[in-house]
């Protein structure tokens, strides 16, 4: 499996999992479809598109790197102009051709700044934050009188 085809699929991923959630919300708070066919339409319209539009940008981005031979924003700007179609088709609009396409150019300039200068866009927080195992990490300047009980489990007694 080539490189640019394991990229198009994560990319694709985080659109298929974007249009998960979108089409769930739109089939709960919007459309109110009622049966399996209406309900799996409504799963496709938004799923297909943003899945399709994260693995167009992923081949062209990476099918422009290769042939320009140069790693910088423009690679980046040029797939996500080229995902604007799918965005018209996906909104119905033929202004989104040119428009959705750079919004989309510009974000992807963004991202690859962001990467190319080492700083997040959405920053992700410690993963042991209001967790039932907190005190593992607790790193306080003074030791918790209790810590003795709480590691007594399995323990033979020392005499």
């Amino acid at each position: 499996m080539s490189a640019i085809s394991c990229l198009a699929m994560v990319t694709a991923r985080y659109g298929i999992i974007t249009g998960l959630i979108m089409s769930t919300y739109d089939v709960m708070m919007y459309s109110h479809a009622v049966g399996f066919g209406p309900i799996l339409k409504r799963y496709m319209y938004h799923t297909v598109p943003l899945g399709l539009m994260g693995a167009t940008f992923a081949v062209v981005a990476n099918g422009v790197q290769r042939a320009r031979e140069v790693d910088d924003i423009w690679n980046y700007f040029i797939g996500g102009f080229s995902c604007g179609p799918i965005a018209a088709a996906y909104l119905g609009s033929k202004h989104a051709v040119l428009l959705g396409g750079l919004a989309l150019g510009v974000i992807g300039m963004i991202k690859k700044h962001s990467i190319d200068n080492c700083y997040d866009l959405i920053p992700n927080p410690p993963s042991h934050m209001n967790s039932v195992r907190t005190w593992r990490w607790d790193y306080s300047l003074v030791a918790d009188p209790r810590d003795d009980m709480r590691h007594t489990c399995g323990q033979q007694d020392e005499k």
